[in-house]
């Protein structure tokens, strides 16, 4: 690895050391495996972004303070901007997966685009920016990612949006990057999506792939002491209640995974938490009484009420705001079609507008 990397200096880079330079996949799984968690890291990117692109001030002059964490998370974000650069220009390491892979993902045949239902259901469901084929070849996005800016360049961005975490302004105002705002929170989304993908195929599925070989070998040892009666079709039936009146996996999955935060009052981050019982008890409750079909058709007549009313008045100052809303509607709108085909099966007669035309 060394010869491998050896027109590569530390003067090169502002953050990652001699050691992480010469084993950038130690950083990684070190960043991955103790810094911080992937729903975690996203977060702090989107809080980044939002601080430096949104006015601090209200109407009454009251200026309000940001986070001191600000300033250590672009130091993470620039490490691993760092090492993802390495690791996109050494000529060893390779990151493609074959078809046999756990993590890979056949693209979808009907339409373009990501399969939300199909992600939260497998082992990448903690990644809904990355595309199909970048999750097959990361190196697809690193491609693009350090065509869209070199290494300095990107460095030079996310300064600029610390600068502007701790200002009134917002870095769009008045310049160009407006333009890129879309373009600038994708790609750093997907940059941190990148380093937890990375750390998965190196590390993860490959200990995991050991573990689960030796637990199949041990299924298997003790299938063969089994009594036959006891895996007759009637007995298997009773093991599967599916009229039970509880969250199935999939819809806990996408809970968990888009929807966490209802968990805390405040000052919530986005992880890998278990709902409460109380809040499940809320939350059957509140699909046992409403027809998710029904609440999906008539949130969307209010939503798109609302656009209808911003296109009449024209596009209102907090834009940046307004994007960040419709991608959180546009995740409820996913909840209530997964929520519709997930109790299709539970008793109909006395959810609320089950009757509606």
């Amino acid at each position: 690895m060394k010869n491998a990397l050896e027109n590569i200096q530390a003067g090169h880079f502002r953050y990652l050391k001699e050691e992480d330079i010469q084993t950038p996949l130690s950083f990684v799984k070190e960043f991955c495996s103790f810094e911080t968690e992937v729903e975690t890291f996203r977060e702090e990117v989107h809080f980044l972004i939002n601080a430096a692109t949104t006015r601090k001030s209200d109407f009454n002059g009251k200026f309000y303070v940001n986070s001191e964490d600000y300033a250590y998370n672009l130091r993470q974000m620039i490490s691993v901007v760092e090492v993802l650069w390495i690791l996109h220009h050494h000529p060893i390491l390779q990151f493609n997966i074959s078809e046999t892979h756990p993590l890979y993902q056949k693209p979808p045949q009907k339409r373009a685009g990501i399969d939300v239902q199909k992600r939260i259901n497998n082992n990448v469901a903690n990644f809904r920016k990355l595309e199909d084929r970048e999750i097959n070849d990361i190196s697809i996005f690193l491609d693009e990612f350090f065509s869209y800016r070199n290494l300095n360049e990107w460095r030079e961005l996310l300064d600029d949006l610390l600068t502007y975490a701790y200002t009134n302004d917002s870095i769009f105002d008045g310049t160009t990057l407006l333009y890129e705002s879309v373009a600038i929170r994708e790609y750093l989304e997907k940059m941190a999506e990148a380093v937890f993908l990375i750390a998965d195929i190196s590390f993860k599925h490959l200990e995991s792939s050991d573990q689960t070989k030796t637990e199949s070998e041990e299924k298997t040892n003790l299938a063969t002491t089994v009594p036959l009666e006891e895996t007759s079709s009637d007995h298997a039936q009773e093991t599967l209640p599916l009229n039970d009146d509880n969250f199935t996996e999939s819809l806990v999955a996408y809970l968990n995974k888009f929807w966490s935060h209802l968990e805390e009052e405040s000052n919530y981050h986005y992880g890998a938490i278990m709902f409460s019982e109380e809040l499940e008890k809320e939350l059957l409750l509140y699909f046992e009484t409403f027809d998710p079909t029904f609440l999906n058709r008539n949130f969307r007549r209010v939503y798109m009420g609302y656009l209808e009313h911003l296109f009449d008045t024209g596009t209102p100052y907090y834009h940046q705001e307004l994007r960040i809303f419709t991608a959180h509607m546009d995740t409820f709108f996913e909840l209530l079609d997964l929520a519709a085909e997930e109790t299709a099966h539970w008793p109909q007669e006395n959810r609320l507008g089950r009757e509606e035309d």
